[in-house]
């Protein structure tokens, strides 16, 4: 009998079930590519990456406090992943901006030959499906 309900919250609690079982291969991968960045790291540069903001827009989108969105920003800054710019319409303001080598870390990451079991599972057709429903969810969560 399956366990798997298809109500939106059935759906989300078991795709998080699902990214939580298996959350050792991000740290791993982080762990080789970076020396130990950790998983809010990632988050901050994938927000980052579209658009440059403020540290306290990006502790209002990771839903984290203020001290630990200025003590990530830092860390990434010391690995050269994100830099701290004038805000060209505030210039009292300060907006974090990934550098090439964060656009590169986070490309290569993303392009990483390690293949979680679950994702090993689908054909290539079903990744660009759900890639594009992960997409579409996305979208909806930043609006």
């Amino acid at each position: 009998m399956s366990t798997t309900k298809t109500t939106p919250v059935g759906v989300w609690l078991n795709l998080m079930a699902l990214v939580m079982d298996h959350k050792w291969m991000v740290r791993d991968l982080l762990q080789d590519r970076t020396g130990g960045m950790p998983w809010n790291g990632y988050r901050a540069l994938r927000r980052v990456e579209r658009t440059p903001m403020s540290q306290g827009e990006l502790a209002e989108r990771m839903d984290i406090d203020a001290p630990a969105a200025s003590v990530l920003v830092s860390d990434l800054v010391g690995r050269g992943y994100v830099e701290r710019v004038g805000d060209p319409a505030d210039g009292r303001r300060k907006l974090v901006h990934v550098t090439e080598a964060g656009r590169d870390l986070l490309e290569s990451i993303r392009t990483a030959d390690v293949v979680p079991p679950p994702v090993a599972t689908l054909t290539a057709a079903e990744r660009r499906e759900l890639t594009r429903l992960i997409d579409k969810m996305r979208a909806a969560s930043e609006a």
